[in-house]
């Protein structure tokens, strides 16, 4: 097997107040070597600060795998998209998806309106670009949550982010100018889904697409007038009550049909959007069990913290066959170059 180079983008500075997430890239570094020199795998760690520093890098770079751990750059999100464009024009091979996809799912909005073109159910809302008005009359009346269009990692997301329209339409008005002064990109305004929240894991190995024993998140814990969601303070701030009280549930307690309806679901996000090797699909219950998709994550965060290593040990599949499963179809796509 070829060595590998583990990339991974650079993140800011301690008072950055989104660093907890953008630092949390090292715990996904850290397992992934880890675990190559657990497989006997040679590999390198390599941080990139931008798009022209990781093509000034790879000219000198002997690695034909990369295993892709860039999740965004300091200073331009969408930009990280690129990565494996880059890589493939270096004629080397990465792991997770292609560039195409990355983009697509990066804008929640958009990959919302591919999935509902192909019959599968998304909540309904707006968007608002960087610099456009929030208008309430695009809005149905009902409960909406508030989102940075093209972020992760819950970034932007709090306890307030949930609103009733049209009753809190100033409310909703302010959090949407404050999302676009700070984000610099647009916002998404979408129906706000309840009940439940799922997060469905998929691995590509051996040829074959798995999704992974689902979970469920616990808002048990949670009063009866505090929003269920799982904000920023509920996956980096470690003594929030949001942090301490969201544990995750694997397998979820969901019966058979509605079990098989969210993998099939989750099977069909995948191949809407083109995935490979490794993706997670979030999705929500209304209150007649009704799943709808928020979100769909290529390259989601795979430290043993997160939720697709819990999948992989209620699936049984240790954490190292997870990388060698995907650095093998890595190794596989680079014998595509040369045919």
């Amino acid at each position: 097997m070829n060595d590998v180079l583990i990339l991974h983008n650079t993140f800011g500075p301690a008072d950055d107040p989104l660093y907890q997430s953008r630092a949390a890239v090292m715990d996904q570094v850290n397992i992934v070597e880890q675990s190559c020199k657990k497989l006997g795998i040679k590999c390198s760690i390599l941080p990139v600060e931008n798009i022209m520093h990781l093509m000034n890098l790879l000219g000198d770079r002997k690695e034909k795998i990369i295993f892709n751990l860039v999740e965004e750059f300091v200073g331009n999100i969408e930009q990280a998209c690129f990565v494996p464009l880059i890589c493939q024009a270096f004629n080397k091979s990465f792991t997770g998806s292609k560039t195409g996809v990355l983009i697509t799912a990066q804008n929640k909005f958009h990959t919302k309106a591919l999935l509902s073109a192909n019959g599968i159910s998304c909540p309904a809302g707006a968007v608002f670009q960087a610099k456009e008005k929030f208008n309430p009359n695009m809005l149905k009346k009902g409960k909406y949550i508030i989102k940075p269009a093209l972020s992760d990692a819950s970034e932007g997301i709090t306890g307030d982010s949930v609103v009733q329209m049209p009753a809190e339409r100033d409310k909703a008005k302010t959090i949407v100018r404050q999302l676009q002064q700070k984000f610099k990109q647009p916002v998404v305004v979408e129906q706000f889904i309840s009940a439940r929240e799922l997060n469905v894991s998929v691995l590509e190995k051996n040829g074959k697409v798995d999704v992974l024993p689902i979970a469920e998140i616990d808002f048990s814990a949670f009063p009866k007038d505090f929003p269920k969601i799982v904000d920023y303070s509920a996956k980096w701030e470690k003594d929030s009550f949001a942090y301490n009280n969201t544990p995750r549930k694997i397998p979820a307690d969901l019966d058979i049909k509605l079990s098989r309806e969210v993998e099939k679901l989750a099977a069909a996000a995948w191949n809407t959007l083109g995935c490979q090797d490794y993706a997670r699909v979030d999705f929500r219950l209304d209150e007649d069990d009704k799943p709808y998709i928020i979100e769909v994550n290529p390259n989601p965060d795979i430290s043993v913290d997160a939720g697709f290593a819990a999948a992989l040990e209620a699936a049984g599949i240790p954490y190292e066959l997870f990388v060698f499963a995907i650095i093998e179809n890595a190794e596989k796509r680079l014998k595509g170059f040369s045919k």
